[in-house]
């Protein structure tokens, strides 16, 4: 077990590294000019004096290769530096906002991940049922259709013409729900398919049919056996949704206005804030890794096969 912490350890390392380096490129290679954006929301008509003097002030002037490193010392440090549209410190601004979208996506996937294990153990214990057949069929149709069209209509209906839940904001409990489940829908539909087919090829294993011709009743030889065949996929799968529903947060918060670092990714981009951008990109992507770490981990302690290999 130790020496998979210290090689999972160096090569954790190295993708972060690399993720820095990408998404340093991406975002100082996008179209457009901070300091055009900057002088043009001041007021200030652009000219190349005006541009160049701003740009040497944000120290845009200076090679990529320079920027990436001073950028990088300063991450290490934990300075993501300063926004552009106010000068106010990015990383202060960004763990303001992360807790909403944690619990967003805390409460997405706790949708997801409920869904999925009732119609998947639905679906196992009475095969031919009728509910179950129809409670994945919805599951997999509504994640077919796009989060945003998913939240409208959940705004149109519960919100607006039952009035239930409020539209948007952070306003109370209640408020999550809908983005919750807006974002829950389409994280259902895939841990779904996965757990469906797995703990269909459990209940075909040899000690599983042992345990029912013994006696055993379906509903523990499903819960008891075959889930826990079906467990470690199902685990795997569900820290990729969790780290989709992440980076997925992004249309969900803007649609439901909630005061999360998606939201504030989307004003970034349209002023063309690159320390914000760059923050929340880095941020995501840190966390997705650290997750999918955390994950093989876990299930490398689980299953002694996976620490031997």
């Amino acid at each position: 077990m130790t020496a998979l912490l210290l090689r999972r350890g160096a090569e954790l390392l190295l993708v972060l590294l690399a993720l820095s380096v990408l998404v340093f490129l991406l975002t100082s290679l996008a179209p457009g000019d901070p300091a055009e954006e900057i002088l043009r929301r001041g007021g200030i008509q652009p000219t190349a004096a005006g541009v160049a003097a701003m740009r040497a002030e944000l120290g845009l002037d200076q090679p990529l290769f320079s920027r990436y490193l001073r950028w990088l010392r300063d991450v290490l440090r934990g300075d993501l530096g300063r926004s552009y549209a106010d000068r106010s410190p990015v990383a202060a601004e960004i763990l303001t906002r992360l807790p909403a979208t944690l619990r967003l996506a805390v409460a997405a996937a706790a949708v997801a991940v409920g869904l999925a294990v009732l119609a998947a153990l639905r679906g196992a214990f009475r095969p031919r049922a009728l509910d179950g057949r129809a409670l994945a069929l919805v599951t997999v149709a509504i994640a077919g259709i796009p989060p945003y069209i998913v939240g409208i209509l959940l705004i149109s209906v519960v919100a607006v013409g039952l009035r239930v839940l409020p539209t948007g904001g952070d306003g109370g409990p209640g408020a999550v729900v809908l983005p919750a489940l807006t974002l829950g829908l389409a994280g259902a539909a895939t841990l779904l398919r996965l757990l469906r087919a797995d703990l269909a090829r459990a209940l075909r294993l040899p000690f599983v049919k042992l345990a029912a011709v013994k006696g055993l009743r379906r509903r523990r030889t499903v819960a008891v056996h075959a889930l826990r065949v079906a467990a470690p996929n199902a685990i795997t799968a569900g820290s990729l949704v969790l780290a989709e529903l992440l980076a997925g947060a992004v249309v969900v918060e803007t649609l439901f206005a909630w005061p999360g670092v998606g939201q504030l990714a989307v004003t970034a981009i349209r002023q063309r804030d690159l320390p914000v951008v760059q923050a929340y990109v880095l941020v995501i992507g840190v966390a997705t890794v650290l997750l999918l770490a955390l994950t093989e981990l876990c299930l490398a302690a689980l299953d002694p096969r996976l620490r031997r290999r």
